[in-house]
């Protein structure tokens, strides 16, 4: 009797941990990644008529899983060389946006919105600082490295001055192409 009962719990045992196994883990429902990264900035349309190619550099978090559509936030600071002088025209670009994901296993592509807050700061001729709202379109590839992160590559559009613009001013665009090393913190 003793030694059938024994068996019985073995055979219990060996069957439960098989069956818990089987069973999905649970997540949350919400993922939150931190990246930070930069890339190389190139200026378009009349902006290109007074500045180099030059760079940018910040973070971005991106919120995502429990809605189609993931919410991202970004903070650069990117910096543009004057073509004629050896001056540099600068950027604090603070954005939010939106992200469409393309549902894949490893390589996740994206495209994306943006809205963005620019803060000028000028060192050449007419030093000033100044202010203007803009948007941000582009597209991107998320590569993911199991037990790491992930590699997001992005190409956007982006226009400084879509909003606040005074009279007479230019619209200043650049395409910026950007790697962040992203890791999940949830």
């Amino acid at each position: 009797m003793k030694k059938s009962l024994v068996v019985g719990m073995f055979i219990i045992m060996l069957f439960s941990h098989a069956t818990y196994s089987q069973m999905p883990g649970v997540s949350s429902p919400v993922k939150f990644d931190l990246g930070v990264g930069g890339g190389v900035s190139l200026p378009t349309g009349k902006l290109s008529d007074a500045s180099k190619t030059g760079y940018h550099v910040g973070a971005k978090i991106r919120l995502h899983s429990f809605i189609p559509l993931s919410i991202v936030s970004s903070g650069y600071y990117n910096r543009l060389p004057e073509k004629n002088t050896d001056k540099t025209d600068s950027q604090w670009m603070l954005g939010v946006g939106l992200e469409y994901p393309i549902p894949s296993v490893m390589v996740k592509p994206y495209f994306g919105a943006d809205a963005l807050v620019n803060i000028f700061k000028n060192e050449g001729t007419g030093t000033s600082s100044y202010t203007r709202g803009g948007v941000g379109l582009g597209a991107g590839v998320e590569f993911s490295i199991p037990a790491f992160g992930s590699f997001d590559t992005s190409l956007k559009y982006q226009i400084f001055n879509v909003v606040g613009k005074e009279d007479g001013e230019e619209t200043f665009s650049q395409i910026a192409a950007s790697v962040a090393l992203m890791v999940s913190l949830l």
